[in-house]
């Protein structure tokens, strides 16, 4: 999302889900549905995931951002695109 430099904010659609950074980029909000008793789809525990282990374990986190930018630069292949993945593929 964009968002307008004189704006006061984005909305979130209610059921949609979300990973805000907050204090200058310094802080992660996590933004979840209230889905009643259903299950969150797999996409937005992926989201709650990420957040827990940012914050559980920031130097895995920065670990991982060092790997991506040496994959970018060596123009690694790294296997299925995100529209590719799916529970079946855990196997």
């Amino acid at each position: 999302m964009t968002r307008d430099s004189e704006s006061t904010g984005t909305v979130i659609p209610p059921t949609e889900a979300a990973i805000l950074t907050s204090g200058n980029m310094t802080d992660l909000e996590l933004i979840l549905p209230d889905l009643g008793d259903s299950d969150l789809p797999e996409i937005a525990i992926f989201l709650v995931a990420c957040a827990m282990r940012f914050h559980s374990d920031p130097d895995f986190v920065q670990e991982q951002l060092e790997w991506l930018v040496r994959a970018h630069d060596a123009e690694t292949d790294e296997g299925l695109r995100p529209d590719q993945l799916n529970s079946a593929n855990d196997g």
